[in-house]
């Protein structure tokens, strides 16, 4: 008799486009030993535990009912489950990572108790004995597969090592089941994955920033680089492990560190280059700044950029067919450079799920960039610089830690395991900060009184007016609020004493609707007109504007960094006399002291940032310095006193292999609600009703992909209050659209407008 794995819908009964089963296991097992071997030439227990899993992880199709269900025979559903005999085998031979991989190889890793009572069940142990001799026959390597010795291992270690098993296993059962089918179907081969020519491209990257500092007129900013680059390829010789990159706005740290990952990567025979960033802005502008130095065009597939957008509910649609290779691709990440945002990245660390979980066997032995890494939210340092840590010192990896504002991951309320201790690349002797100075910040006095908006308003006008006299510049002052609520009033008030040239920015606002104000700011900048822009923390979030005057809300010392890097971003203010600073203006308002539950992010974090850097510096006397590392080190220690390191105790629950539990608790983001389409918003009603309708006819990628950027979030209370002016796109699409006021200026209708921030 024979046994097979997969059927193909042109053949109803068994013929040449059937899978025979003992074919489909070799070749899984083949496949999770070879990606096993790329994550570690010298792990042996990984690749043969990869190739094991290969081998078991469809035991249980060789029963007689699953056989049957193949041919259309009706059999009882639960006779036909085949998950639980493989995993009961790899218990039975001690191998317990591989008994969790396989159990979990359809619906994900599982808990420690569902995966044991599932080797209990009537599907597990007595199927695995019931089909063993025929399994034995078909394939002999089964029959020498021994017991694993007993193995003491830290139970990270093995949470981690259960993990990359699993990829390896999941991306070989995929890979091999949709190459069967490719083949049945008479459709070529995948493609190869692209080449990594990090040689090539280090002498592309290299001559592009020659070219950038030939055009560069301010000397001490393209000296400042040149040292920031020189720096880089220096530290690049060394062993693999975890690095600093600290430079301040201005100094080319996102080129800086893409040319250490390339000669380092070239140097240790890395795997690829992973580049990590918070926000979507900071993601598409170093995206394509990376195209352009490397010499990828749009549709290379070397660089793969895959952001957490929204994916189409249902794909059903004529692009479904033709997507087979670029869904892999996001999904097992095998091009040789990645850009990615944090939730996709670090929660795919601790995912259960099959399409997130694909991916880690290609992260191991690769280059990880960490841009703006401050933002990790506290809550969850513990857990991730724990398994940064273990990619680091078990798998290989090189991470790079970049941002302006290193945070404490060294912090003694870690354990010694959780501890990201790095190497600084920039040596103190390069003085950045002192040399890249482009601000003076003014801070509030604990005895001054809170502020009005109409206060600060007369302050923007007034300031800005002084500096575009003293420096031949136009009159543009940025204000950052910590709150929708405070942007909307101190916004009004503005538009009060002005006709024209005062702009709003908040997630009230759909993306498209941001983007064409922040193009309208930057030609109002750079036409020298009046422009007084209010906008929430959103800006913060690697926009890319320059602005000589910016006031910014009392919040974390961080936030207050980011704004910051608004103002003289380019270092080019001059007066008569020279080059000159920006002004960066702190200020508390009446209505967050008054009203802080109204006026302030439900973070606990985000306040308890304020009041550290209230507590401990301001009502202290001591001003922080913006542009001293030792002062934001300090600020970051005794931030994260504030509270757990692992407020969800995530690493107890990968100790006891509670996967579920685990990807539960990690999240980035906490999800308070959903995204709607913006319908309503007048200058583009029409083109968004075109693009709902194109999804009604077609639900596909595409399609979906289209809406995206007129989507904004509401809060879950938001949704309920307001349903009657939402509805979903169709009855078989359950995205919903926002039909009610829309306004040009404010977006989403301020009265449904909650009263803190969403980014």
């Amino acid at each position: 008799m024979d046994f097979f794995a997969h059927t193909h819908e042109s053949q109803a009964q068994p013929g040449a486009k059937w899978q025979l089963l003992s074919t489909h296991l070799r070749q899984v097992a083949d496949l999770a030993k070879q990606s096993a071997n790329r994550i570690s030439e010298f792990d042996t227990k990984l690749a043969a535990s990869a190739q094991m899993a290969g081998l078991l992880h469809d035991l249980g199709k060789y029963r007689p009912e699953f056989q049957k269900m193949l041919q259309g025979i009706p059999v009882q559903k639960e006779k036909t489950y085949h998950k639980q005999a493989g995993a009961a085998k790899a218990c039975e031979l001690r191998n317990y990572p591989v008994a969790f991989a396989i159990a979990g190889h359809h619906g994900g890793l599982a808990n420690k108790a569902d995966v044991e009572a599932s080797i209990v069940s009537a599907n597990g142990l007595p199927v695995a004995n019931q089909v063993w001799p025929d399994a034995c026959r078909e394939i002999r390597e089964l029959s020498s597969l021994i017991p694993s010795a007993p193995e003491q291992m830290d139970l990270l270690q093995a949470d981690l090592l259960t993990r990359l098993i699993f990829s390896c296993l999941v991306d070989a059962d995929w890979t091999d089941t949709g190459a069967h089918e490719r083949q049945a179907s008479g459709l070529p081969p995948e493609p190869p994955p692209a080449p990594f020519e990090a040689d090539v491209w280090l002498d592309r990257l290299l001559q592009t920033l020659q070219s950038k500092a030939a055009n560069c007129r301010e000397t001490h900013v393209k000296e400042a680089r040149r040292d920031v680059l020189s720096a880089c390829l220096e530290a690049a010789n060394l062993p693999s492990g975890v690095f600093s990159l600290t430079v301040p706005t201005g100094g080319g740290k996102t080129y800086a560190s893409l040319a250490f990952a390339l000669k380092h990567a070239a140097k240790h025979k890395l795997r690829r280059i992973i580049y990590v960033a918070p926000y979507l802005t900071i993601l598409e502008q170093n995206e394509t700044a990376m195209r352009s130095a490397l010499g990828l065009p749009e549709n290379s597939a070397a660089l793969l950029a895959h952001h957490s957008l929204a994916e189409p509910i249902t794909t059903t649609g004529s692009d479904a067919a033709g997507s087979d290779t670029a869904s892999r691709r996001a999904e097992n990440w095998d091009a040789p450079l990645i850009v990615t945002t944090n939730v996709q990245f670090f929660e795919s660390l601790f995912s259960n799920k099959t399409s997130r979980c694909r991916k880690l066997q290609n992260i191991a032995r690769s280059i990880i960039i960490l841009d703006e890494c401050q933002s990790l939210p506290p809550d969850l340092v513990a857990p991730t610089c724990g398994m940064l840590r273990q990619f680091a010192t078990d798998w290989s990896t090189t991470i790079v830690l970049c941002t302006a504002t290193q945070p404490s991951f060294d912090h003694e309320e870690l354990a010694i395991a959780e501890r990201l201790s790095a190497t600084e690349i920039i040596p103190p002797s390069a003085a950045l900060f002192q040399r890249l100075k482009r601000v003076d910040l003014v801070w509030p006095n604990p005895e001054d009184a809170p502020m009005e908006w109409s206060d600060i308003a007369q302050q923007m006008e007034r300031v800005s007016e002084s500096a575009s006299k003293s420096q031949n510049i136009s009159t543009a002052a940025l204000a950052v609020v910590n709150s929708r609520r405070a942007a909307r009033e101190l916004f009004t008030d503005l538009r009060e004493r002005f006709d024209e040239g005062v702009f709003h920015l908040s997630t009230s606002m759909c993306a498209a609707h941001r983007s064409t104000v922040l193009a309208e700011v930057r030609q109002r900048l750079r036409e020298r007109r009046r422009c007084f822009l209010v906008s929430t923390q959103l800006i913060e979030a690697g926009v890319d504007l320059d602005f000589p005057v910016v006031f910014r809300e009392l919040a974390p010392l961080e936030a207050i960094v980011q704004a910051a890097g608004r103002c003289n971003r380019e270092g080019s203010l001059r007066t008569s006399a020279g080059l000159t600073h920006g002004k960066v203006i702190i200020f508390r308002s009446r209505a967050a002291v008054e009203e802080p539950r109204r006026y302030f992010p439900p973070d606990r974090w985000y306040l308890a940032g304020r009041s550290t850097l209230e507590n401990h510096f301001l009502n202290a006397g001591r001003l922080p310095q913006i542009d001293s590392p030792a002062d934001i080190h300090e600020y970051f220690t005794r931030l994260y006193h504030s509270g757990s390191l692992d407020k969800h105790n995530i690493q107890n629950s990968r100790r006891n292999f509670n996967f579920a539990d685990v990807a539960d608790k990690y999240q980035l983001i906490q999800q308070d609600g959903s995204s709607v389409i913006a319908a309503t918003w007048e200058p583009h009603r029409n083109h968004v009703e075109t693009l709902i309708r194109a999804v009604r006819r077609d639900p596909s990628r595409a399609n979906f992909r289209a809406l995206d950027h007129y989507q904004l979030n509401m809060r879950a209370y938001e949704l309920q209050k307001y349903d009657t002016s939402m509805a979903p796109i169709s009855e078989h699409v359950d995205q919903l659209v926002w039909y009610g006021p829309y306004d040009n200026e404010l977006g989403l209708n301020p009265d449904a407008a909650d009263s803190v921030l969403l980014v």
